[in-house]
């Protein structure tokens, strides 16, 4: 279930993983800059998912909004804003990292490399 805040943005589902987690881009809201696209995707766990988040956290985890940007040449995608939410879309906290979020460069065939791709090929 989409945070209330979440409910404008124009979600289109990419995949769903082994454990059901769902992964859904907001494609009304991909920009680009040159060979980077930063995108928001939300994250819905089938299970509880407190580990997502790095910290400990008052609440138990059950969706997330993520701000990524990922450079289209070389696939490394960049974390940039979480916001963590309970299933009841109740925000749990934000977390905003800019430029000093974690780079990751997904495996091919993963749920996050899925994502990274279809954010890639969107038509803007």
């Amino acid at each position: 279930m989409l945070p209330s805040s979440a409910i404008a943005a124009k979600w289109t589902k990419v995949t769903e993983n082994t454990v059901g987690d769902k992964f859904l881009v907001d494609v009304s809201a991909i920009q680009e800059q040159g060979n980077t696209r930063f995108y928001w995707e939300y994250r819905e766990f089938a299970e509880p998912n407190n580990p997502f988040i790095e910290v400990e956290l008052p609440a138990t985890l059950e969706g997330a909004v993520v701000r990524w940007s990922i450079n289209c040449s070389n696939k490394v995608q960049r974390l940039r804003r979480v916001n963590a939410y309970t299933s009841k879309r109740q925000l749990i906290q934000k977390f905003t990292y800019g430029q000093t979020g974690i780079a990751v460069q997904s495996r091919p065939g993963s749920s996050t490399y899925q994502v990274g791709d279809f954010v890639c090929k969107a038509k803007l």
